[in-house]
């Protein structure tokens, strides 16, 4: 019964999810209502109150999700083919390609740059391993550094989804990545 239950909740979340992902289309996060979104979704608004107690909630689960599931596939590093550096921004990348509608919204519709942030956050932690002895005598200046990586990746992420992905994500990966180290290796001069 538990187990139905848990089922029974999942596809109850998921279809408020799924629209609002849909309303996300024609508009931002904060012009939809509740009422607009139970209506979407063909359930009653006590219903929506149980499991949320906002539309956005919706849609910070939508992005928790979305996350977890970018990092799932980073986790997923092969020792083969494209270059070991690069591959978790690699992995990241193809994950967002082949979810490119979901991404455009999420990145178009956030609050805040925490979702932005958090989507690039692995690999920028791999640079800094890899960057750690470089830095090292410049450590009062490495997070800014890396801040300033942060950002331009986050931007060049959003132009290259805005821009409809012309470039593969291995091309995108080798630039975020050479720009990224020229950086590390400038500062270290």
């Amino acid at each position: 019964m538990n187990n139905k239950e848990n089922q029974r909740v999942r596809l109850t979340k998921m279809l408020f999810r799924n629209s609002l992902i849909s309303l996300l289309k024609k508009k931002s996060v904060y012009q939809i209502s509740v009422t607009e979104l139970c209506e979407k979704s063909e359930m009653n608004r006590s219903t929506f109150y149980k499991y949320y107690g906002n539309v956005r909630d919706v849609f910070t689960e939508i992005e928790e999700e979305t996350l977890k599931q970018g990092q799932k596939c980073m986790q997923e590093i092969e020792a083969s083919g494209i270059n070991y550096a690069i591959q978790p921004l690699y992995r990241l990348l193809c994950y967002i390609k082949e979810n490119k509608d979901l991404y455009k919204l999420l990145l178009n519709n956030s609050v805040d740059d925490n979702f932005s942030s958090v989507m690039i956050q692995d690999t920028i932690d791999f640079l800094k391993y890899k960057s750690q002895n470089i830095l090292a005598d410049n450590n009062n200046f490495s997070d800014y550094i890396f801040q300033y990586i942060l950002s331009g990746c986050i931007h060049v992420i959003q132009s290259w989804i805005d821009n409809s992905m012309e470039e593969s994500p291995e091309e995108i990966a080798q630039l975020i990545y050479n720009a990224s180290i020229s950086v590390i290796e400038k500062y270290k001069e």
